[in-house]
């Protein structure tokens, strides 16, 4: 095959080509200059064609999923984060356990996120909290973060510690969305039916 057909093989199939230079590539030469300079790669892209017998577009599957996908010309970095669920206890919660209440996730009513932001100021911070992802953009950072349960967007707040540089976010788990857990009564059948 000559390199004309590889090329037009390589338009077919999608392939993209890249120039390469390397030192196996050329002659050597010892001369200052030519040690001196970098190897280097440069990539041909093509634009891509839209498809019109497409359901959707993916311009058009962003804005109405508002998932913000990353660009592939974006490299911000991906913050240090945590989630972490929480409960509200009062003193005959924790000591007395008058409400049945455990420390296991499914009985939370609300997630704390922490998210640590160096070198970051308040005003450059974008933060949007969905039913289940939070978005962050910031001059230096892109977060965004599917969370573990559905949560009541609208009521939630958020706080910025500006020594720590750490925006803590608190919102509330929509205990609507949640899957129920089994009745006490449906266990009973269960372990009854498993016996027999």
């Amino acid at each position: 095959m000559s390199a004309d057909q590889i090329g037009g093989l390589m338009d077919i199939l999608g392939v993209q080509r890249e120039i390469e230079q390397d030192e196996n590539s050329k002659p050597p030469n010892f001369s200052k200059q030519s040690q001196a300079a970098p190897n280097m790669r440069v990539a041909v892209r093509k634009p891509q064609k839209k498809d019109k017998e497409a359901i959707w577009q993916p311009e058009e599957f962003k804005a109405a999923s508002g998932v913000v996908v990353k660009d592939q010309g974006d490299d911000r970095t991906v913050p240090r984060y945590e989630v972490m669920p929480r409960q509200n206890l009062n003193a005959a919660d924790a000591y007395m356990n008058l409400q049945e209440l455990d420390p296991s996730s499914d009985r939370c009513t609300e997630l704390l996120i922490k998210i640590w932001l160096p070198d970051t100021q308040l005003k450059d911070i974008s933060l949007d909290v969905l039913e289940d992802r939070v978005l962050l953009q910031a001059p230096k950072h892109r977060l965004n973060l599917a969370l573990p349960h559905k949560v009541k967007k609208d009521s939630g707040n958020a706080k910025w510690d500006k020594l720590k540089g750490e925006l803590s976010v608190v919102v509330p788990i929509d205990m609507k969305a949640r899957p129920k857990p089994l009745q006490a009564s449906m266990c009973l059948f269960v372990c009854l039916f498993v016996r027999l």
